[in-house]
């Protein structure tokens, strides 16, 4: 019975992709990365294709680094802040499933190809120019704003290059950082089932199996 349920509930929640915008037609094709860490996913966008982009992602990727690559994602702001490993905290983890705590928009500058700077947990996927447009106007919406409708920056211990903006986008067992991750790439276009896109290796298979990851 609880399998079967289960089954309704990933078909149920299936999102379809957008041929329109994916897969990406020869001469129209970008390539973003996934890096993941086993428990988090962050997306790792073009450096260029962001300043481009008119929005709150490029003004707030513009205080935070010039490097060509900048890694972009988001998550609960007490554990994302934290410096210790994310095995040390997965019980602060489990409590930010209950929802209700603030969150934050994290960016990074990576300075060369992400496939060259992690040698493990790095995914390459290609998207058309107007889906990963798509992707950054939907990580926009990710931000709150302030006066002047600009990214507001959130004090919290960090390395050169790098930046944390809040966010009132709410985090809870039914949206962690993971699923925020497969909406980006199903505004581009991409097919998700966020019932599988909880943890990184669900998300991955997910992508392997809808979208030829």
């Amino acid at each position: 019975m609880l399998v079967a349920l289960l089954i309704v509930l990933t078909l149920a929640t299936a999102r379809g992709g957008d041929p329109a915008l994916y897969p990406a037609r020869p001469g129209d094709q970008v390539a973003v990365f996934l890096v993941e860490d086993g428990f988090h996913t962050d997306l790792a966008l073009p450096r260029d294709a962001i300043a481009a982009h008119a929005g709150p992602l490029a003004a707030a990727a513009a205080q935070t680094s010039a490097d060509p690559w900048m890694l972009v994602g988001w998550g609960d702001a007490q554990f994302y802040e934290a410096g210790s490993a994310w095995q040390s905290r997965i019980l602060d983890g489990l409590r930010a499933l209950l929802g209700g705590r603030p969150t934050v928009m994290h960016l990074e500058g990576v300075w060369e190809s992400p496939a060259l700077t992690w040698k493990s947990g790095v995914h390459r996927l290609v998207l058309s120019r107007e889906g990963l447009a798509a992707l950054m106007t939907r990580a926009d919406r990710s931000f709150a704003l302030g006066p002047g409708g600009q990214p507001v920056g959130v004090q919290a211990p960090h390395v050169a290059g790098e930046a944390f903006f809040q966010s009132d986008e709410g985090f809870s067992l039914v949206h962690v950082c993971n699923h925020w991750v497969g909406q980006l790439l199903n505004a581009a276009g991409v097919p998700v089932t966020p019932v599988l896109d909880v943890l990184p290796l669900g998300l991955i298979a997910d992508l392997k199996l809808r979208a030829d990851l």
